[in-house]
């Protein structure tokens, strides 16, 4: 295309033949300029495009806890507790192993006491949202369990007013509700 411009322009009597043939052998190096550059720019713009479409970097990888889930998995239950308790001596700010040890305590240990302590301790850290709710869920499905109805009206109606929109404070309404409506019978 750029030799058929500078040959038009000799064409036109705009440029002198020398100059026209300068041009054309530029044309070479020009166009090895343009496709280099036009590289450049598309493959940084498609790798910025799939970095956005999947997030790198922005999302961490969710914590894992490889020895207390193997020993969880074997029925190790004791000892799956006692290294998420060593756990969270070395590190007290880790909210989603508290999460887990208070759901291992519940369910295999029995031990709601224990249970119901680590999802307040969760609310006392400054958890992130999806924590601050797995806490509120764990101790609603901790006092039904127990028949505690000033406990679970008091953690409903705190579900309902922290979270209004959501289809779980929705839900929760409904069962507060349900629990405040007196049976007829």
């Amino acid at each position: 295309m750029l030799s058929g411009a500078w040959y038009s322009l000799y064409d036109q009597g705009s440029i002198s033949g020398g100059v026209c043939a300068l041009l054309i052998v530029l044309n070479i190096p020009l166009v090895a300029l343009g496709i280099l550059g036009i590289h450049a720019v598309t493959g940084r713009a498609a790798k910025s495009f799939v970095h956005g479409l999947y997030a790198v970097g922005d999302i961490p990888p969710p914590r894992s806890y490889p020895r207390q889930d193997v020993m969880i998995v074997r029925g190790q239950y004791r000892e799956a507790a006692d290294y998420f308790r060593d756990h969270l001596t070395v590190e007290p700010e880790d909210n989603e192993a508290r999460l887990r040890l208070a759901d291992l305590l519940e369910q295999h240990l029995n031990d709601v006491t224990g249970a119901e302590r680590l999802y307040l301790e969760v609310r006392a850290q400054r958890p992130n949202r999806g924590e601050e709710m797995r806490a509120a869920n764990g101790l609603i499905d901790l006092y039904r369990r127990q028949g505690n109805r000033e406990r679970l009206l008091v953690e409903l109606a705190r579900f309902r007013d922290r979270y209004p929109g959501t289809p779980g404070a929705e839900a929760a309404a409904r069962v507060l509700a349900e629990l405040k409506t007196p049976s007829i019978g």
